[in-house]
């Protein structure tokens, strides 16, 4: 028996994120039907945090979405125009969008853009892959596939996506929805690599695993251990960064932290 049950597969949306994702379709069946020369279709996809949360039946304050074929920006000036042309229907869903440029010093390494639809948070980016240098975690980034934006997130648990279009869950990384159901944080590439490139994710899986009360398993425990990423963590993250980390591990929910027998 699994140790957290979840309401799999085939999601039930409250009504405003129905209404969110029924606008979104529509938008993109119209912006595809603009775009004739298009070499595939648009699909979006809820991504991260909000599809953990509603698996746990947690609800989720934001929405951070996934976009195949085009940046955030780009599409959410599609969208805004959209809904300027259908004032009847959607006239006062939208409250304006806002591009937040790269941050890297406070963990932002990509441009997204942001709005509010009906009251709630959107972030729109689109999918990527990501590459990283010996001597820095900012990396340099590239559109990808909806697989490789799942195998460069940090945790299994935080790789799961909800395509709008087909209305599923999405598990790139196989081992996301089992995780979430037996309460293990994993990371979805080899441990010691994802530590390396980034190793503020040793702090986020330890938040995590604080946060929901869950298990590190035992590769994410050695490759913490392991003195490369000791150091990488000493060497390329600011204290700044981590005390932000650390202090979110102090406000999260359990204060258990366990590892896998």
């Amino acid at each position: 028996m699994s140790k957290f049950p979840l309401k799999l597969s085939r999601m039930v949306l409250d009504e405003e994120e129905q209404q969110i994702r029924d606008l979104l379709v529509e938008a993109c069946t119209d912006i595809d039907a603009r775009e004739s020369d298009r070499k595939e279709d648009l699909v979006l996809r809820f991504t991260g945090g909000w599809v953990r949360d509603k698996l746990l039946g947690q609800h989720s304050h934001d929405l951070d979405v996934g976009i195949n074929r085009m940046t955030g920006y780009d599409f959410a000036k599609k969208l805004q125009n959209f809904i300027a042309r259908h004032p009847q229907k959607y006239g006062e869903m939208m409250q304006g969008i806002h591009k937040i440029e790269m941050n890297p010093e406070k963990s932002k390494h990509l441009e997204t853009t942001t709005t509010k639809l009906h009251g709630i948070d959107i972030d729109f980016v689109n999918l990527r892959t990501e590459t990283y240098t010996e001597s820095s975690r900012i990396p340099e980034m590239k559109f990808g596939t909806a697989q490789e934006d799942a195998l460069r997130r940090d945790a299994t648990i935080n790789a799961l996506f909800y395509n709008l279009q087909t209305q599923q869950v999405e598990d790139f990384t196989s081992k996301g929805l089992e995780d979430l159901k037996n309460g293990v944080i994993r990371t979805p590439s080899p441990a010691f690599d994802t530590f390396h490139d980034d190793p503020l994710r040793v702090l986020r899986l330890i938040r995590f695993a604080s946060r929901f009360g869950f298990h590190i398993e035992d590769e994410a425990i050695a490759a913490m251990q392991h003195d490369t990423i000791r150091e990488a963590l000493q060497q390329k993250i600011s204290k700044e960064r981590i005390g932000a980390e650390l202090d979110k591990m102090l406000n999260g929910r359990s204060n258990s932290i366990q590892c896998t027998e």
